[in-house]
């Protein structure tokens, strides 16, 4: 009876302090117990954004803007929080489309398209396919665009 009741008390000793959480992540901010941090500190992409960077979704190497004083590729976003547009610009082509944000922080580009003058390499990749599904993460001054099946994401900086 006494290791029945032993194994009993480890067993919910262990279970109490194994699973126990921080109520604040790696860089000081708070948050539950146990629930999972929030994906964008806002629901929503309003506002205007400059592209940065692509990054390689499997090695994480960054390609930055090369012409950083450039005209670039600038994109604005206003929505609802469910429903948007995008009007902005790459290097060489003036862009407009629509988007719908669902829980989860997920992103489904629903129209997308511009201008037709050729595009250079880098600010080519920028063209967002319409149908396209994926997810962002807006944190501060900074938005990132993933979509499914991409080999890589886009990182803009708020203008």
């Amino acid at each position: 009876m006494k290791k029945v009741i032993s194994l009993i008390s480890f067993t919910l000793l262990f279970g109490l302090t194994a699973f126990q959480c921080s109520d604040s992540d790696a860089e000081g901010e708070q948050r539950l117990c146990c629930a999972m941090p929030p994906c964008s500190d806002v629901a929503s992409l309003s506002g205007t954004w400059r592209l940065v960077a692509y990054q390689n979704n499997v090695s994480g190497i960054l390609d930055s803007d090369p012409d950083i004083e450039g005209r670039g590729v600038v994109f604005t976003f206003t929505d609802s929080g469910k429903d948007g547009k995008i009007n902005g610009h790459t290097v060489a082509n003036e862009i407009e489309g629509a988007y719908t944000i669902s829980s989860a922080c997920g992103l489904t580009i629903d129209t997308f398209g511009g201008t037709k003058v050729g595009e250079p390499g880098w600010s080519g990749k920028a063209w967002l396919a319409s149908g396209a599904t994926g997810s962002y993460k807006r944190n501060g001054n900074q938005l990132v665009l993933g979509f499914q099946n991409g080999e890589y994401r886009m990182i803009f900086k708020k203008q």
